[in-house]
């Protein structure tokens, strides 16, 4: 079943029930105060019939009851009376009780004095109250029955439950309206985003996502949170489009270089030597490819660092490390130095020794010939954390004033890189590695010396 007509569904049954209730609280307060009413005027009959009898005897009962005042709200009912002996037997009774029944016939306990009750006389439901009355010579009357009808109480009573059902009844069909225009009125939005949805997954990315879907608050933050979904879906697309575009041409140079020297050598009979220098070229595509797959292999592995797999480590270490393993590379006459004090960090060992060498070996790569890695802990401005700060200076010619953010692209080689064997991941495959960990990279300087700059979280 559909949300709309589930929500519809609902608010005629809440409706329904609420109906219910108020019309059942409504009867049953008007039972209440109707029966008030009629036991107050009993009690207050009997009271008045009761000292009547104790001045001037039976004579009290010898004609039917009169109206005693405007206000009494026995008006308009036709009351019935009895003088009952201490054994329960009649001694009087008005026409309109004529041949009363002993009380223990009418299920009366003469103990019950003072107190209203219902009972049934020849079939006619009644309400009456016992009254005792005063009087010491023996065998005269002991207890005052007064009695009155409760069938027009019972009517009204009936007359207002039947008004109750067909106002029910035609509230019914008034309430479905509401209900299904209002769960049309808060599904729209959700069915307009649910459109735009399945849109999306089609690979429409530029299907329009309405700024104000009808549906209230909920369904417009809904439909900001889809906006905002659909636009880093197409950065993301966009980014790993022009990604997957740039790896293809990065592997497409060296395999064309390494297919053209095959070729060639194969063309006519060379000397030891020149098949030598081919088998050599053709190595040093292959350690460029090699490279390259592991820089692409890194990128892919790039996700969200979890906290289970994060340890407890020394800053300090890390880069010696890191410069272990660049010391292993082909880094010429560069000399590299680790400086500073043991810092804790927390991340995963593997990737942050790979930012780090990945920061050396640019320096290198871009004819520095002494790299410096600093290592230090500050406290960040404007917040009371602490940060571990890993500084890599070099005295290399240092980036162009256009470069500083772009060097941090997939695949960007600034001018002065056009000639090296890199491929233009290190940088951002640095920064990518500090964002994971909560930091970043930065470059402190857009000259001579060139400083990256590392920033962690401190422990």
């Amino acid at each position: 079943m559909k949300l709309r007509y589930r929500l519809a569904l609902a608010f005629v049954v809440a409706s329904t029930v609420t109906l219910v209730a108020a019309r059942l609280a409504t009867l049953a307060s008007f039972n209440r105060i109707q029966q008030y009413e009629l036991d107050e005027g009993l009690r207050a009959r009997a009271r008045s019939e009761a000292n009547e009898f104790a001045l001037v005897g039976r004579r009290a009962l010898d004609a039917d009851y009169e109206q005693q005042s405007d206000s009494d709200p026995l008006e308009e009912l036709t009351t019935y009376g009895a003088l009952y002996r201490a054994d329960g037997t009649v001694a009087a009774d008005t026409a309109s009780f004529a041949h009363a029944p002993p009380l223990h016939e009418l299920g009366i306990d003469p103990a019950r004095v003072g107190a209203c009750f219902d009972f049934r006389f020849r079939g006619k439901p009644l309400r009456g109250v016992l009254t005792e009355v005063k009087s010491d010579t023996p065998g005269e009357p002991r207890f005052l029955l007064v009695a009155a009808s409760r069938r027009d109480m019972d009517a009204d009573a009936s007359r207002l439950l039947a008004v109750g059902w067909w106002v029910l009844l035609a509230c019914i069909p008034v309430t479905m309206a509401v209900g299904w225009w209002f769960g049309r009125r808060m599904t729209l939005g959700i069915e307009e985003l649910a459109t735009v949805s399945r849109r999306v997954a089609a690979g429409e990315l530029d299907a329009p996502v309405l700024s104000a879907p009808s549906g209230g608050e909920e369904v417009v933050a809904l439909g900001d949170a889809l906006r905002e979904m659909v636009s880093r879906m197409k950065e993301r697309i966009e980014t790993e489009r022009r990604f997957a575009s740039n790896a293809a041409h990065e592997l497409r140079s060296p395999l064309a270089a390494l297919r053209g020297e095959l070729e060639l050598s194969l063309r006519r009979e060379r000397t030891k030597a020149e098949y030598e220098a081919t088998l050599r070229e053709a190595l040093a595509d292959t350690n460029r490819l090699i490279d390259l797959s592991e820089d692409l292999l890194v990128v892919a592995r790039l996700g969200a660092v979890t906290a289970d797999v994060m340890e407890e480590l020394d800053a300090l270490e890390l880069a010696r490390a890191a410069v272990e393993l660049a010391l292993g590379g082909e880094h010429g006459e560069a000399q590299i130095e680790v400086t500073g004090t043991s810092a804790r960090v927390r991340g995963v060992r593997t990737r942050l020794v790979r930012m780090v060498r990945n920061l050396v070996d640019n320096a290198v790569r871009h004819g520095a010939t002494h790299v410096r890695v600093h290592i230090s802990a500050s406290r960040a401005e404007g917040d009371e954390a602490e940060e571990v700060r890993v500084a890599v200076e070099d005295d290399g010619p240092g980036i162009a004033d256009a470069d500083p953010e772009r060097i941090f692209e997939p695949f960007y080689r600034g001018e002065q890189a056009r000639q090296d064997s890199g491929a233009g991941l290190g940088l951002g495959i640095a920064r990518e590695i500090a964002r994971r960990h909560g930091g970043d990279v930065t470059v402190d300087s857009a000259r001579a010396p060139t400083r990256f700059v590392v920033t962690l979280p401190a422990l």
